[in-house]
């Protein structure tokens, strides 16, 4: 029955209904939900404005008089696609960040907008009025909310409304609608939210390609100081109640007075007595729409408020709810004391919890080795988070169904040696990314434990006690053990745990009941080369000490299996009989051996062999008397092919073998038999009435190496034939094992290691790596099999280079798995011997499966023009034989070289030598010889004239013989007197026949861009762009402003980005193993190549707007180039041997610039000052930086490998233009000067550098052995490194800098493609007559790729 205060307080608030209805009712009436402001044009008012469709537009307002906002005064107010208005300064990109932002701002919903994919009905507009029905009606509203308007006065009303919009990406299946009205006095500003009912249905977009979720949306203001203020359930599930919560008395509608505010204070809210605040009742009961439960919750109504109860399929408290089987991540930060010692307050904890497993992976770093040492003893650090995610045992709860994440966690530690220490860790829920948050405080000491010395705690049950409801406690001693110092450290933990607790009517009281945990498979372990403490555990909740996976319910075992414990969790073995194999399904079953079609049965050889189901029976053949695992002839036996079975009589015998057994076996169970039912024929055995054939038996003929069945040979494994004649598949000193061919090491000599693109180097099973990285040695004690505690692939990429990491339902987590062509546990992947007939997925994309006679079996053979194994195919030699290489070259040792007296022209073609030392001549010229000066130069022929660059023309008669002149020419003698030439007059430009007006930007401006000016140079008028913009002249575009000063590094499977004081580190993308990236500080993008997906994506700078770039003909980008100046994307492709070349404005306008005498390329760079593009190629046995232009031509090798032996990343300086190279092989940050090849070491004696920039006067790189980011300034002075959190991979790789300064140059193919036509790529080559080539693409018509096999 609801209490007497419950009635009272409805009867106040029914009165206060009816008071404000009857004095009020055209007022509440005006604000009803559904009545939105709408534009009325009355003359007065502007027009109404409509932003464009997209998800990153905004319009300008240009206001008449001035805005209050806050303690400020706005001229300009913007509107944003993404629910957000901003005074002075556009906000378009979705910043997924929660307040303040940096911009003074009001907010109605501000969220992940986007309305690109949106109908006719979707629209986001902003207009101001003046309308006198509409100030009256906002005049009122203010004097009614607040009793300190009495006398307000609205002159102007701004109106913005989002109408039907979707959500991120180009989402329309639940649209929002809202709106926000700006209430303009004379000093006072007012801000109304109205909400529709019905109008929010999406909270935030779903960006998955990123690393972090949306926030949810947010509502509020803030100011240009940094005050903000949010409205309730602002950035979080309760958002969606602002349709239904109020401050004013209706649903859904809002108002603010945000001016005038004094410093301090923050804007106000209704104060109107008759108002009602938030929600109408406080959510006392379910039946109000606004209570506080997920919605992923039910509901439940008692006898005083309600509780909340997560739907099946998620878990939590009611008020949080989580999926099941999903993933978390937990963050923290540390404060305090230990051992008179403050906590570094740099220190991050991050967990992931596989729940699936309940298995939590915890990390602190980075810690000094002292300090992270002794953090092991620090229990609750280890226990906390397994509480909250441990597996549910008989319906037990765990600590998140009881806390959804909020509460206090307080414990004190008592050591046995007299230290003592309280731990405080307060759980404040999910955070805006659905990550849940925690903050340790540490105060006390505990004993001395040194970093090296390993730290085992054993499995344990801990019981957990219910004080009462909202409070438990545990007591637990406890007993770690120092393995190699032979002495335990004693302890006890008293642990209290306070939360909110909220009991149905329907529940009990659980005070003085226990829970019991189990904790398992501790590690507590300090890596003092990454300053990380990393712990590990798996939990249960409901069990005791003695139940175990098979015993507790938790095991599910398919038919025809046995449960076995193993350790906390168990493994299902089949039955004796059946072995393991995956059905349709994926799931894992339990089927019948047929151990007589496999050879495995004991039968004997005169005896045939039946199938049961789990196991076999044996029959001797006619002739034969025994049990059918013994049989002796009785030498009345026929050599034939197929025995008779057993004559059945008109009493059947139950023994399905009459003849007598002579020899004592064990008698072998039967089953009893009808006479209408005989036994199965295994074989197709002749009938009594059928002759018997007597031709020999088949099987004599089968070879050593081969069994027979059924009559027919078959080669055993590890050998190919037709059964009677078999040969091994291995060669010497290898044997069939696991399906391939394994080495056979009898001498455990020391081995060559096999090594990766990456350079990772691994070794055979038996043999473990030596410590330089250089040989491989035996390893007696080797273990073949993996740790099965290894975290999962997609967390920590550690699946082998041809394994890919992929999600397995039935277990429920990513597990590694080898690619097709190769066998292994995914974290070791050997090539197998395959038949590609069965399965031609293992064969490359340019190779087929042929049949090849000799080995009797189907393989990969790569196309003509790759080679390889025919699993992996690259490009091959460009020819094989002159004809490959077309007219007027030959083909010598794989490469197309010109005949004499011919040379390559920039269509890649041999004509005849027309090149002049670094030009080619025109047409009718010849080259010459500069005796004097020493140099070669273009001359007409004789009786020719022009220029000799572009083509001569043959000299006409002189003028002043024959006045041939034409209009607005004379004829003018040269500067041989004798010689007379028409020569048009000034301001007109020709040959003297034919002259036009010349036209330059001074006599017509329109030539220039409305943002450039016509300026004087040594090559006459040209269009400059102004400062700020950039483009050829006649098209200049704004240079947008993008936030600088940071560091963007590939973790491998996450692009990071670190601030250069190595602070708040932040993952902004998820990548599948990027190594290579470079940013575009035009567009303020970073673009990076996924060897794993095969393509070039790109993102904005804090990882928003993720699109792929380029996703076809892409194998392996490990390096990535960005031309900013002329707007192309260069990368080098390791398994195509290319580098290749994209325009960022149409990546489908791209080409391959060098695709020969390339082995493992990787770094590259450009200069686009200079005009030069760089690479790297890490070919052990012969490494070498190259260069060429930005074309592909003119390419020359830059270092060789008596210079370098391992180089990784290239870097060019802008100011000098030396190009500066990490070398893993020499250990080494060096640079080079191109145009000298004076070299210069920056750094050595380095483990193992990867990546490189260089900003700031530093270089910076990435250390796979220190795992950190090294730095060196430019005098070579080494400076603090800089440790940050582990996002994804524990190997960094590729990185760039990005800078304030965004190089601001002229280039030909900058704009619109350079002029260049038929899908061809504008390339920037100094060298060319128009200062660029117009490259063949394969969607050009007029000119065709060159081949490496033409013809064909």
């Amino acid at each position: 029955m609801p209490s007497f205060g419950s009635k009272f307080l409805a009867f106040l608030l029914l009165s206060s209904v009816i008071l404000v209805s009857g004095q009020f009712e055209h007022y509440l009436d005006s604000l009803r939900s559904n009545e939105l402001y709408e534009f009325i044009d009355d003359g007065s008012s502007g027009s109404i404005q409509y932003l464009p469709k997209g998800d990153s537009e905004k319009i300008l307002l240009q206001l008449e008089q001035p805005i209050h906002f806050y303690g400020e005064q706005y001229e300009q107010i913007y509107i944003n696609t993404n629910g957000i208005l901003t005074f002075n300064a556009e906000f378009t990109d979705y910043l997924n960040q929660p307040f303040p932002l940096e911009y003074p701002s009001i907010a109605a919903f501000y969220s992940n907008v986007d309305t690109s994919n949106s109908d006719d009905f979707t629209s986001i507009s902003l207009f101001e009025t003046k309308e006198q029905s509409t100030l009256e009606k906002a005049s009122s509203l203010v004097r009614y909310a607040f009793s300190s308007q009495p006398e307000f006065e609205a002159r102007q009303v701004i109106v913005a409304t989002w109408r039907n919009v979707g959500y991120f990406d180009s989402k329309t299946d639940r649209l929002n609608t809202f709106q926000v009205a700006i209430l303009i006095g004379e000093q006072q500003t007012f801000v109304q939210f109205i909400y529709p009912e019905g109008g929010l249905n999406w909270l935030q977009g779903e960006s998955a390609a990123r690393g972090l979720p949306d926030i949810r949306a947010q509502a509020g203001f803030v100011a240009e100081d940094g005050r903000y203020y949010n409205l309730n359930g602002s950035g979080s599930e309760n958002a969606r109640f602002l349709s239904e919560s109020t401050n004013l008395g209706v649903p859904g509608v809002w108002l603010f007075e945000v001016a005038p505010i004094e410093p301090g204070q923050n804007v106000q809210t209704p104060d109107n007595a008759e108002t009602r605040t938030e929600s109408p009742a406080l959510a006392q009961s379910c039946q109000s729409t606004a209570h506080q439960c997920h919605e992923k919750a039910q509901c439940h109504d008692k006898s005083e408020g309600y509780c909340c109860v997560c739907e099946p399929g998620f878990y939590g408290n009611g008020k949080s709810c989580l999926a099941n089987g999903l993933p978390i991540r937990v963050i923290g930060t540390l404060t305090g004391e230990l051992n008179h010692r403050p906590v570094d307050e740099q220190a991050q904890l991050q967990s992931y919890v596989v729940t699936t497993d309940a298995r939590s992976f915890t990390t602190i770093n980075p810690l000094e080795p002292e300090l992270g040492a002794q953090l092991r003893l620090v229990l609750p650090l280890l226990t906390t988070v397994p509480w909250l995610f441990a597996k549910s045992v008989g319906g037990a709860v765990n600590g998140y169904q009881l806390t959804g994440g909020v509460y206090s966690h307080v414990s004190r530690l008592q050591f046995d040696s007299g230290e003592s220490l309280l731990v405080n860790q307060t759980f404040e829920g999910l955070n805006y990314w659905d990550q849940l948050s925690v903050k340790i405080e540490l105060y006390g000491d505990v004993p001395a434990v040194p970093a090296d010395a390993p730290l085992q705690l054993s499995d344990y049950v801990e019981e957990y006690r219910f004080v009462r409801p909202g409070e438990v406690r545990s007591v637990k001693s406890h007993q770690l053990t120092l393995t190699e110092e032979q002495r335990a450290i004693g302890l006890q933990v008293d642990q209290r745990i306070l939360y909110t607790s909220c009991l149905r009517d329907d529940e009990s009281d659980p005070t003085e009941t226990v829970a019991f945990q189990k904790i398992s498979n501790v590690v507590l372990d300090y890596i003092p080369g990454d300053e990380a403490l990393r712990i590990s555990a798996n939990s249960k909740v409901g069990v005791d000490a003695e139940s175990n996976a098979c015993t507790d319910g938790t095991a599910e075992c398919m038919e025809n299996s046995v449960c076995v414990p193993q350790e906390d969790t168990f493994r299902c073995d089949c039955h004796h009989g059946f072995a393991a194999q995956l059905d349709d399904r994926g799931l894992e079953i339990c089927v019948d051996i047929d151990e007589c079609a496999l050879g495995t049965h004991v039968c004997d050889e005169n005896a045939a062999c039946e199938n049961t189901e789990g196991g076999f029976n044996c029959y001797c053949a006619e002739g034969f008397n025994g049990n059918g695992y013994r049989c002796e002839s009785n030498n009345s036996a026929d050599n034939i092919e197929f025995p008779t079975p057993p004559v059945q009589d008109e009493n059947p015998n139950p023994n399905p073998n009459p003849n007598p057994e002579p020899y004592p076996y064990p008698e072998q169970p039967q089953e009893e038999q009808e006479p209408e039912q005989p036994q199965p024929e295994p074989y197709p055995y002749p009938g009594e009435d059928e002759q018997v054939s007597h031709r020999p038996d088949e099987c004599y003929r089968c070879s050593k190496d081969a069994n027979c069945y059924g009559g027919r040979c078959f080669c055993h494994d590890g050998f190919s034939g037709d059964g009677y004649n078999c040969e091994n598949i291995c060669g010497q000193e290898q044997v069939w094992e696991n399906g391939r061919c394994e080495p056979l090491y009898l001498d455990r000599h020391d081995l060559e290691p096999s090594c990766d693109m990456f350079g990772d180097c691994r070794c055979p099973d038996g043999y473990e790596l030596s410590e330089d990285n250089q040989r491989c040695v035996y390893a007696q004690d080797f273990d073949i099999e993996k740790n099965g505690e290894l975290i999962p692939c997609d967390v920590d990429a550690n699946c082998h280079i041809n394994a890919t990491c992929n999600w397995y339902e039935h277990e429920l987590r990513h597990i590694c798995t080898c690619s097709p062509g190769f066998s292994g546990d995914g974290y070791t992947c050997e090539p197998i011997d395959d038949s590609c007939a069965i399965r031609p997925e293992i064969c490359d994309s340019h190779a087929t499966c042929e049949y090849n006679e000799q080995l009797g079996k189907s393989e990969c053979q790569c196309n003509r023009g790759y080679e390889g194994d025919g699993f992996r195919c690259q490009l091959a030699a460009e020819c094989e034989a002159n004809e490959h290489c077309g007219e007027n070259a030959f083909c010598d040792a794989g490469v197309c070289r010109c005949q004499p007296e011919f040379e390559r022209d920039v269509s890649d073609r041999c004509v005849p030598a027309g090149r002049c030392g670094s030009v080619f001549c025109g047409s009718n010229a010849i080259c010459k010889w500069d005796a004097e000066q020493g140099v070669q130069y273009c001359d007409c022929l004789e009786g020719y004239q022009g220029d000799a660059l572009v083509g001569c023309v043959s000299k006409p008669i002189p003028c002043n013989l024959r006045n041939t002149c034409g209009i607005h020419a004379t004829c003018q003698p040269t500067e041989d007197p004798a010689h007379y030439e028409c020569q048009c007059v000034a301001g007109y430009r020709g040959d003297g026949y034919v002259c036009i007006e010349e036209q330059n930007c001074l006599n017509n401006p329109t030539l220039c861009d409305l943002n450039a000016q016509c300026r004087s140079t040594n090559t006459g008028l040209v269009c400059v762009c102004n400062q700020g913009f950039y483009g050829n002249g006649s098209v200049c575009l704004e240079r947008q402003q993008h936030e600088s000063d940071f560091l963007l590094v590939s973790q491998g499977v996450v692009i990071v980005r670190v601030p250069l004081n190595g602070r708040q580190v932040l993952p902004i993308a998820v990548a599948s193993m990027a190594i290579g990236l470079d940013k575009d500080c035009v567009e303020g993008r970073v673009y990076w190549g996924e060897i794993t997906t095969k393509k070039i994506v790109s993102a904005k700078y804090n990882g928003s707007d993720v699109r792929p770039f380029i996703a076809t003909d892409i194998e392996s980008p490990e390096g990535i180039a960005i031309d900013v100046v002329s707007r192309r994307l260069y990368w080098t492709d390791s398994v195509k041997d290319t580098i290749e070349v994209a325009s960022l404005d149409d990546p489908s306008l791209r080409a391959v610039i060098i695709n020969k005498a390339l082995v493992n390329p990787r770094g590259i760079a450009v200069d686009p000052y200079r005009e030069k593009l760089f690479w790297s190629d890490w070919d052990r046995s012969a490494p070498k930086i190259e260069m060429s232009n930005l074309d592909g031509t003119g390419r020359e090798l830059l270092l060789g490998h008596d210079s370098v032996t391992l180089p990784n990343s290239l870097v060019v300086l802008e100011n000098t233009g030396e190009l500066c190279y990490a070398d893993a092989g020499t250990k080494k940050v060096e640079c080079i000067q191109p145009q000298n090849g004076q070299t210069r070491t920056i750094s050595n004696e380095l483990s193992y550098p990867f990546g490189l920039t260089f900003t700031h006067d530093q270089f910076y790189w990435t250390d796979w052995s220190t795992k950190k980011l090294e730095s060196v300034d430019s005098l070579g002075t080494r400076q603090k490194a800089i440790q940050t959190p582990s996002f994804g991979s524990h190997k960094m790789y590729g990185m760039t800098a990005v800078e304030q300064n965004c190089p601001q140059y002229q280039s030909p193919c900058q704009i619109n493609n350079g002029g260049c036509t038929d899908a061809r790529l504008c390339l920037v080559n100094r060298l060319a007559p128009s200062g660029k080539s117009c490259k063949c693409t394969s969607a050009s018509t007029t000119c065709s790729l060159p081949t490496a096999y033409p013809g064909y």
